[in-house]
């Protein structure tokens, strides 16, 4: 059993073991395999670690790094975002999950270095609850959870609702084709969103994705044409499912209906396209966030953890 950096050499041995974990965890949010393999986040493989034995795959940790802006003055942490999952049918699973975690702990110490001062470094995990021999781990290793969301499913073939829009206000299906519309998008998506905020590169990662050749924006803009609130609306052309996602609205615009009209439009693109389910995920405690779902027809069918463990204190290193 050995543990390297994961290349694209890898690729089918990566396809078989997310085949082999989906069959005994079919609700767990893997990608394709082609996105670890290629996302610029992965650092052609700096980020992503793989055990083998022989040619088996028997696990693999990505880390995605999600630093805050250097003139964020919030409390929030940065995030390294990653998953340690072990092939479920391996007799030696812990020793695997205890490889890849080493080789994850020491890859985040060398990323955060280059974080900017003042904020904790927080090395997360995103796991469905169903993925209970790997959060246990985890829980095991010095992680706690933090946070709780919920996966909602809308039904397509059921009556969408309609909500009004204020005075001056326009909603238009926005695909985002130049750099100067990019830019103002990730900009006010970062606005809303300090702690997790997107950068010019995963936005053309996304932009260039299967599901966006399918998909659209349905952005708000007021009176003088400035973004001001966004939903994506797409949907995953090999299974035809749904997804609505990243949805916000600038503070000075929010209470007014603009969340749910957006989200509403965004369903009724999906469902023109015969799409007939769609689903978004929402931190737990978010109540004006499951508001708006809820009064979009969203109803919970699962729940996902967030476990995380500081390794780095306002600047100390803490591994």
């Amino acid at each position: 059993m050995i543990i390297k950096n994961y290349t694209a050499a890898e690729l089918e041995k990566l396809r078989d073991f997310r085949e082999r974990y989906l069959a005994m965890f079919p609700d767990a949010k893997l990608n394709a395999a082609e996105f670890y393999t290629y996302h610029p986040a992965m650092e052609e493989g700096k980020n992503v670690f793989c055990v083998l034995a022989g040619e088996t795959l028997l696990g693999f940790a990505p880390l995605f790094a999600a630093p805050l802006d250097e003139d964020d003055d919030s409390d929030n942490p940065h995030n390294i975002w990653t998953i340690v999952i072990a092939d479920p049918n391996c007799d030696d699973a812990d020793a695997v999950r205890e490889a890849l975690l080493t080789a994850t702990l020491a890859r985040a110490e060398e990323l955060q270095q280059g974080f900017p001062a003042g904020h904790k470094v927080r090395l997360g995990m995103d796991m469905i609850v169903s993925q209970k021999p790997d959060i246990d781990f985890a829980l095991h290793n010095g992680f706690a959870c933090f946070e709780k969301l919920y996966i909602m499913q809308r039904d397509l073939t059921a009556p969408l609702q309609d909500f009004p829009v204020p005075e001056g206000v326009t909603l238009r299906q926005w695909k985002m084709e130049t750099e100067a519309e990019q830019e103002a998008y990730i900009a006010a998506f970062n606005r809303c969103f300090p702690a997790h905020p997107k950068s010019r590169e995963d936005l053309q990662y996304f932009l260039q994705s299967p599901g966006w050749s399918v998909g659209t924006t349905i952005s708000a803009f007021d009176a003088g044409e400035n973004l001001i609130a966004s939903v994506l609306s797409y949907w995953d052309p090999e299974t035809r499912h749904g997804i609505t996602d990243d949805v916000f609205v600038l503070p000075e615009w929010r209470g007014r209906g603009l969340a749910k009209a957006v989200v509403s439009v965004g369903l009724t693109y999906q469902c023109e396209h015969g799409v007939a389910q769609a689903a978004l995920e929402v931190l737990a405690n978010n109540p004006p966030a499951l508001n708006v779902y809820q009064a979009n027809g969203y109803t919970i069918v699962n729940e996902e953890v967030l476990v995380g463990r500081y390794i780095r204190e306002k600047g100390t290193v803490t591994l």
